[in-house]
């Protein structure tokens, strides 16, 4: 293997390294720091993923609005087709209040709540 194939793959590698400990912490200072506040859902979009090689993959991105203290905050996020249940009894709409659970260090992180674990 020639050296610029291997330094591709170590930079692959220790980006993928990177975004995995930055996913965990965020995880991580949810669940010491979480606070849970309600949220207003403001669009709801779906894309669909369809190729012959693989299965369909159908995600949805949730866009909310909440406030902390003084400050708005909006935020997406995505939620595959197969995980719906697992955050909602009912599909939402627009407008529809959702609750969300983000850092009281870092208000901008913040994920919607499951109602089933």
């Amino acid at each position: 293997m020639n050296k610029k194939r291997i330094g591709l793959i170590a930079i692959l590698l220790i980006s993928i390294g990177v975004l995995a400990i930055n996913t965990y912490v965020k995880n991580e200072n949810l669940a010491k720091n979480g606070v849970r506040t309600k949220a207003v859902i403001e669009n709801i979009s779906t894309n669909k993923f369809d190729n012959e090689l693989s299965p369909t993959v159908e995600n949805i991105h949730i866009k909310y609005r909440y406030k902390v203290a003084t400050k708005e905050l909006v935020k997406t996020q995505e939620i595959s087709r197969h995980e719906h249940d697992l955050y909602f009894a009912k599909t939402g709409k627009v407008g529809d209040s959702i609750m969300i659970i983000y850092d009281s260090e870092k208000p901008t992180n913040s994920r919607i709540e499951k109602i089933k674990l």
